[in-house]
């Protein structure tokens, strides 16, 4: 049995489930918002071990059929309407929470992700960090909450670029907004004293001929071009452009530089990765950042790539 993680807006998730469906494969899908409310799960720990079940109202998963987890998309918990008082309300969500993340540490089975895992790789500077260490080459980088640190490097680089270390949202009252890469021009310099406030990453822009999208299954591994150069709204960022109709194409990807890709997700103890690189106008594939949990059903989509194929394929031979 396959146990899918996810919330019920997980459009990725559903690529997945329509290939499980296709091969008549056992899955079931847990939804995490439904808990506690829409879905029960009890564990009881014996001398024998664990065992228990998850009842989402559609079925009853015994836990020791659990053989694979797609831990996809999970929200919080979400504590029943009735219970209006705000600390008790507060309460619930903690208690469930705690037992959701204590049960994925105790369930034992073949995992894409281990759930410490991708919340541990999701570390910008840990990427960075093992991405050297298995032989990609990395822009310069500098993380620093010193302005004049901060004013120095922008001076050493032809070019420089910020991104945040972890969290691209900002929550607003009427909404979020994302924090894009984005150049660091003239008025953000006069601006650096305010680096002071927290750490930011700065890196050398790389010159880009194409984005590339890496996308790992274990060991397989598709190569995506994303034609980011032909608009001036995604040079930078690739995500900026929306709605626009970027090119993407199938990248042959050098043998050795897959390798390595395959090692870094290896390093960080993941079954999948989604790697961004630049591929340099030289020809020189460059490591930018790996999500650890992140999206793919697009690329299949405008690519016709058999990725769902891979994921289940991987969910099913536990294979890295």
């Amino acid at each position: 049995m396959i146990l899918i993680v996810t919330n019920r807006g997980d459009l990725t998730a559903d690529f997945g489930v329509l290939e499980m469906q296709r091969r008549g494969i056992p899955y079931t899908r847990f939804n995490t918002e439904d808990y506690p409310q829409r879905t029960t799960i009890t564990a009881r720990f014996r001398s024998s071990g664990l065992d228990g079940c998850i009842n989402t109202g559609k079925g009853k998963v015994p836990l020791d059929q659990v053989d694979s987890v797609w831990f996809r998309r999970p929200v919080a918990p979400v504590p029943s309407p009735e219970i209006e008082d705000s600390t008790a309300r507060q309460f619930c969500h903690t208690e469930s929470l705690a037992f959701l993340e204590a049960l994925w540490r105790t369930l034992d089975c073949f995992w894409v992700s281990k759930p410490d895992s991708i919340r541990a790789a999701e570390s910008k500077l840990l990427q960075l960090s093992v991405a050297s260490e298995v032989g990609l080459s990395i822009p310069r980088t500098l993380v620093t909450s010193d302005a004049n640190e901060a004013r120095l490097f922008s001076e050493d680089c032809s070019e420089t670029v910020y991104k945040p270390l972890r969290q691209g949202r900002i929550q607003h009252p009427d909404g979020t907004s994302l924090i894009f890469t984005s150049v660091v021009t003239s008025a953000h310099t006069a601006e650096f004293e305010k680096v002071r406030y927290a750490p930011c990453l700065f890196q050398e822009r790389v010159p880009k001929a194409v984005d590339i999208r890496v996308t790992a299954f274990g060991t397989d591994v598709f190569a995506t071009e994303i034609h980011s150069q032909v608009d001036a709204e995604s040079a930078v960022d690739w995500r900026r452009a929306g709605s626009l109709a970027l090119p993407y194409h199938p990248h042959p990807l050098p043998d050795e530089i897959e390798r390595m890709c395959v090692q870094l997700v290896e390093r960080l103890d993941l079954s999948f990765g989604a790697i961004d690189m630049i591929l340099t106008p030289q020809g020189e594939h460059v490591f930018l950042e790996i999500n650890p949990n992140g999206q793919w059903a697009w690329i299949e989509q405008r690519t016709g790539v058999p990725m769902s194929r891979s994921l289940v394929d991987l969910l099913l031979e536990g294979r890295r």
